[in-house]
């Protein structure tokens, strides 16, 4: 239990309290479990510097506190006086380009964890036919689950649902958009907490604040990126959205790492600290659960439509379209010659270009 709170992201002071001992105790506790607070990576400044550097190219416009949390999922934890030191020379322009962009918040008020989740598909790399579909709880912003796929069908946004549940349980409520994409998940709910009772709440995404909010800050930590990324190459006549062969090369060398770096981020995410409330989603989450594990939200949501989950009231709601998988058939030599040249785990020194274009001659050819 103890290496689940340091987990979470508990101090050693808010660790004695929650299990009711005191801190000489806790020490002690942890010096038999050789469990330790402090355990900082022993690196050198130079080390450090291209890591931090490498860190800022993958993880764009992320600020100090995202960054350390995603040195943190790599494995490399020190201290912030060292960090900020590296960021400063590192990254001024980006350091004065956040403090330019911070918002006023809005009031927003849940219960406990798991009342309410806020569920979404962001499009910012739909031209390339990536779709990011993710999930907030609304009482911690913990990050249920963050995943990109080549398409938007209901059944595939109910399955990166169900990764999240499969996680962090099953949510009192659930709130979307009025997209079509959502129906599979609205019958989910439906059948786990039952109707009249607001199980799938649907509205404008004026009203999904939390998950509104979110993406801006996926983009900016992962999407930006490949977005960038991706337009290089349209632009230097690398890449054409027209062409199938070009597209399906583009998903089979970007898509698991797109998925690789939204693993990472919300990790960070989940355990970095929250300026407004001194905590972290996690921590928060973990709290909130150990205080009310069955909280539910009967009467904090007045006013708000109640689920829906037939085909012509979701189409009634909304008519975006819905994104299929990309339906290309490549033979099983080239198959093979793609694992062998262009693995899933590649690396690269040139963003993956070179990756991207040995695949799309296999594909030519």
């Amino acid at each position: 239990m103890i290496e689940t709170l340091f987990e979470a992201g508990y101090s050693v002071k808010d660790t004695s309290i929650a299990l009711g001992v005191s801190e000489s105790t806790l020490f002690r506790k942890m010096g038999q479990f050789g469990l330790s607070k402090l355990a900082f990576t022993e690196i050198d400044e130079e080390e450090l510097n291209i890591v931090v550097a490498t860190t800022i190219t993958e993880f764009p416009r992320c600020g100090e506190e995202m960054l350390r949390k995603v040195l943190l999922q790599k494995g490399i934890k020190v201290q912030r006086f060292r960090l900020r030191q590296c960021l400063k020379h590192l990254d001024e322009d980006g350091i004065r380009a956040r403090k330019r962009r911070r918002l006023r918040r809005r009031i927003y008020n849940v219960s406990a964890p798991n009342c309410l989740w806020h569920i979404d598909s962001n499009h910012k790399l739909i031209r390339w036919h990536f779709v990011i579909i993710g999930g907030i709880d609304g009482f911690s912003r913990l990050v249920t689950y963050l995943r990109c796929t080549d398409n938007n069908k209901a059944e595939t946004v109910l399955h990166c649902f169900r990764d999240g549940v499969s996680k962090f349980g099953v949510p009192d409520r659930v709130r979307s958009d009025q997209g079509r994409e959502n129906m599979k998940v609205a019958d989910f709910m439906i059948n786990a907490r039952g109707t009249g009772r607001g199980s799938m709440l649907t509205g404008k995404s004026t009203h999904n604040q939390r998950i509104e909010r979110l993406w801006r800050d996926v983009y900016d930590g992962v999407l930006s990126y490949f977005y960038d990324l991706f337009y290089f190459l349209e632009d230097n006549g690398r890449l054409d959205i027209l062409n199938e062969i070009d597209l399906f090369a583009l998903h089979y060398v970007f898509i698991s790492k797109i998925n690789e770096r939204l693993n990472t981020w919300q990790g960070a995410w989940n355990h970095h600290r929250i300026r407004t409330v001194n905590s972290t989603p996690m921590r928060l989450y973990t709290a909130g659960m150990m205080d009310n594990p069955s909280a539910h939200v009967d009467d904090i949501l007045p006013n708000t439509r109640t689920e829906s989950s037939s085909d012509e009231d979701m189409e009634s709601l909304d008519n975006r379209p819905v994104l299929s998988s990309l339906q290309i058939s490549v033979e099983e030599n080239r198959m093979r010659r793609l694992h062998e040249l262009c693995p899933q785990n590649w690396r690269s020194n040139n963003h993956g270009i070179d990756i991207f274009l040995t695949a799309k001659q296999i594909l030519s050819e």
